[in-house]
């Protein structure tokens, strides 16, 4: 429904992988009552089954390189994981959970112009066959109608605005380390107080501001397209008002979600290595799309 994850993994380190998915689970679900849907599927299994799996990359910018997917192979897979509830075993590795290098430092995010809005779009090709000319002319009418990638971006440096309350602290001890451990609320405190001074004054934390826009997962397509973009309510209406020209047309069905806000989670390394950024629009913007999708 936009909200999930597919990872390809090799069979090698399926086992690894499923462990440390589980051990995640368990904590969503004892710490935020939370329920994450975990299981697999193999890719043979799929393609007996009729599927298609096509994969491909897209450089967006000099930093960032997104996977596109085409087919319905991830689409076969998820629903068949949802109409299954087996209980995957636990190996015998120890339970470690670290999500360490999780960051939710940002807070809620407003666009960058304080007129505009936050819109979170799933679109989905009525059929497989279609997926390559449906969302090439969706992205192209996009363009025309909100700019490039770039311009429609949700997220530029002046709006950023780091936590500060004790209770999103908390939950981000929480959610990487399964118990909360107040030393380890106090070190995310100190990091946040100095974040704030490093991210200004230091050529490596202005680097990884400029950056952060551009290593931000705005734009998804795994068999749909998953975005969040910044815009004019006009501009909203204008896109929608082509979305259901092709949806009439039995071309595709859509859904979306329109908030103030976007959050923000990211996955850091270190500020001056390696860093990626998921977005979703606030109040659970894809989960609230897909609900108008599957209308």
């Amino acid at each position: 429904g936009g909200d999930g994850a597919t990872i390809l993994v090799p069979d090698i380190i399926l086992k690894e992988c499923l462990h440390a998915l589980i051990l995640h689970q368990e904590n969503c679900q004892s710490n935020f009552d939370f329920f994450l849907r975990v299981d697999s599927c193999k890719v043979g299994d799929m393609y007996k089954k009729g599927a298609t799996l096509k994969i491909t990359k897209v450089k967006l910018n000099d930093l960032h390189i997104i996977p596109v997917v085409l087919g319905d192979a991830l689409q076969m897979a998820e629903d068949e994981v949802k109409s299954k509830s087996r209980k995957i075993g636990l190996t015998n590795i120890p339970y470690n959970l670290n999500l360490k290098g999780m960051e939710c430092k940002w807070d809620k995010i407003a666009p960058p112009v304080d007129s505009n809005e936050i819109l979170t779009l799933i679109i989905k090709a009525q059929t497989t066959a279609l997926q390559s000319t449906v969302y090439s002319e969706v992205l192209t009418k996009m363009e025309f109608i909100y700019g490039d990638v770039k311009k429609r971006h949700p997220i530029t440096i002046e709006k950023l605005i780091m936590i500060n309350s004790l209770g999103q602290l908390k939950n981000e001890v929480l959610m990487k380390f399964s118990e909360l451990k107040w030393v380890e609320v106090f070190t995310s405190a100190i990091r946040s107080f100095i974040a704030r001074w490093y991210l200004k004054t230091n050529e490596k934390g202005r680097n990884y501001l400029r950056e952060l826009p551009e290593l931000t997962e705005s734009l998804m397509v795994d068999g749909t397209i998953n975005t969040v973009i910044s815009g004019t309510a006009k501009q909203r209406e204008l896109l929608i008002f082509e979305l259901q020209a092709m949806q009439d047309k039995n071309l595709l069905r859509y859904g979306y979600y329109v908030s103030n806000t976007s959050v923000l989670s990211c996955y850091v390394t270190a500020i001056d290595d390696y860093h990626v950024h998921f977005l979703d629009g606030d109040q659970g913007g894809y989960t609230q799309a897909s609900k108008l999708l599957k209308l």
